[in-house]
Formats: C-alpha cells, sequence, structure tokens
C-alpha cells in the first residue's frame, strides 16, 4: 500500500467560476508507487493530474504533485453564482454587397458589376452624374470626375461584438445544445450592465458552447454573436422562443 505522506509546499486557489484547485506534494518510497501514491479525494475534489520528480537518483523516493479540481466541500453552488460574464467588441470585413445603404451607394459612388454574379467595382474617378454623397457614415466631399474615394474597395468595415457567459456545474445541462444558431432579441439572463447597451436593432445568435472537465466539475462557455447591421436572414436562422 502507498505511502500517503503529504509533503510541505501543498498549494491551491479558486477561479472566477468557484472551481477549486489544489496542488499536494507526496512522498512516494519508489517509481512503483507514482502512480498510486495520494488520496484519490481531497477536500472533496478529484484528482485531475500528476507529476513526479526524483529525490536525488531516486533511492531517497519521489516527490508526487497530485492535483485535485472541483468544488471544495459537499455542496454543490447555484449556477448564477458560478457565472462570469465578458463582453468584446471587435471589427469584421464584410462584402460591399452586404451593406444596408448598397443602393445609395452603387447610385452615389458608380458602382456596376462587368458581368452577372461578378464582384461590385467602381470606376477610378467619380462619375458625372454623382450626387456625391455617400453611404458609409457620412457625406462623399468628391466631386465628378475627382478620385473616387471606392475605387478598388470590395469590403467595408463592420463593427462586431461577442458575449460570453461561462459559468460550472456538476452535470451538463441536457439542453446544452437546444439553442445554437437560434436568434435572440436579446440575450437571455444578461447582467443589467450588457444588457442595457444600446446596440439598435440588431440581435444574437447563440454560439455552440464551450464544455471541458473540471475534475467532477463541467466548466459551461455560452457565446452570443451580434448580428450584421442588417440583421440575422429571418427565413435561414430560427428565432429563440424565449424573447
Amino acid at each position: 500500500m502507498a505511502n500517503n505522506t503529504i509533503l510541505e509546499g501543498a498549494s491551491g486557489g479558486r477561479d472566477e467560476n468557484r472551481i477549486c484547485t489544489f496542488s499536494i506534494p507526496y512522498h512516494a518510497k519508489s517509481i512503483a508507487e507514482v502512480t498510486t501514491v495520494g488520496e484519490p479525494r481531497f477536500q472533496g475534489l478529484i484528482e485531475q493530474g500528476r507529476t513526479w520528480q526524483a529525490l536525488n537518483d531516486g533511492t531517497d523516493g519521489w516527490i508526487v504533485i497530485v492535483t485535485y479540481k472541483g468544488y471544495a466541500g459537499d455542496e454543490e453552488p447555484a449556477p448564477e453564482d458560478t457565472e462570469q460574464w465578458n463582453l468584446s467588441f471587435d471589427f469584421s470585413e464584410e462584402p460591399i454587397e452586404s451593406h444596408p445603404n448598397l443602393k445609395a451607394i452603387k447610385s452615389a459612388y458608380g458602382g456596376y458589376y462587368e458581368e452577372p454574379g461578378g464582384p461590385l467595382k467602381f470606376p477610378e474617378f467619380m462619375p458625372k452624374a454623382s450626387a456625391g454623397k455617400g453611404g458609409l457614415g457620412g457625406k462623399g466631399k468628391a466631386k465628378p470626375g475627382e478620385k473616387n474615394p471606392m475605387f478598388g474597395n470590395s469590403t467595408y468595415a463592420v463593427m462586431t461584438a461577442r458575449v460570453t457567459r461561462t459559468w460550472s456545474s456538476k452535470t451538463i445541462p441536457k439542453n446544452a445544445i437546444n439553442d445554437i444558431g437560434k436568434v435572440y432579441s436579446s440575450i437571455p439572463g444578461a447582467p443589467d450592465a450588457i444588457a442595457n447597451i444600446d446596440f439598435g436593432d440588431r440581435t444574437w445568435m447563440a454560439m455552440p458552447p464551450k464544455i471541458s472537465q473540471q475534475g467532477d466539475v463541467w466548466r459551461i462557455e455560452n457565446e452570443w454573436l451580434l448580428s450584421p447591421p442588417s440583421g440575422w436572414v429571418e427565413e435561414v436562422y430560427q428565432k429563440a422562443s424565449s424573447q
């Protein structure tokens, strides 16, 4: 039977999802014991992995660091007590054809197609019939015959946002993947700090969750992606029933 002697230097901590980690050093008398030394549970946590190192050449035994993860104690916290919300912003390059003001942009900057189904192009110089007004957030200053600011452009920058909710539980919910690809007008359960941000008419799509095991606890990350300014196509994406 292995000698489960705990050495000095134990350490641990608890993360934002209330998942605890303990790293406990044990003394193994021989290399045969490095995979068996240690208790199967420590403070209610189960083993997640271990490392070992010989003392001298191994004749004095081995130091085995066993890592335990899970909830400390016997009580499981409520999911809402383990959650952590995050909001991130970025820009993405989208085809100019997807711009909600495409008709006005084509008219103002002389957009044309060389062939059916081909890419939208713009002349090098502003067309004479141009009204000089843009569709990308302001009024165009170029006059007829001057350099066309849309010449060579095929994409435009769109502000994107992602909201994530990370939480933990002893079990994976049976409906964990039921809302993937569904569209919400507002993110379910989001805190007021996020829910009160004005995103206009843009909506949110539920993305596939990320699920990882931490001892006998599961860390679950839900994510919602902000729609383009034109919204998600209703005929393609299903609207969530809980709005």
